[in-house]
């Protein structure tokens, strides 16, 4: 089991598991419970979450603290890259 697709459906928790080559399939199941709906076209699921542990993974598990010199986090890329002069943009 590397793969599990968790929801709430009336409160209650629900899991499905799923095997490393399923991966498409757990997707489809995901949304499939969170297109689930009832007669009166309600939403069935709540908090659907597709978690995997993929067992051929050659990375480190979590979030590296050491990030590479050159690494510059900024939300100036948003809506295109920044300024030829590493300056964000303006918005006219």
């Amino acid at each position: 089991m590397s793969i599990v697709v968790y929801w709430l459906s009336q409160g209650r928790p629900h899991c499905e598991t799923f095997s490393d080559d399923q991966l498409l399939a757990a997707l489809a199941f995901s949304e499939a419970r969170r297109k689930d709906k009832d007669a009166q076209g309600e939403a069935l699921n709540s908090h659907v979450v597709t978690h995997s542990e993929m067992g051929d993974c050659v990375s480190k598990p979590g979030v590296s603290d050491e990030l590479p010199p050159d690494y510059s986090w900024t939300k100036s890329h948003r809506g295109g890259p920044p300024a030829p002069d590493g300056q964000p943009k303006t918005l006219a």
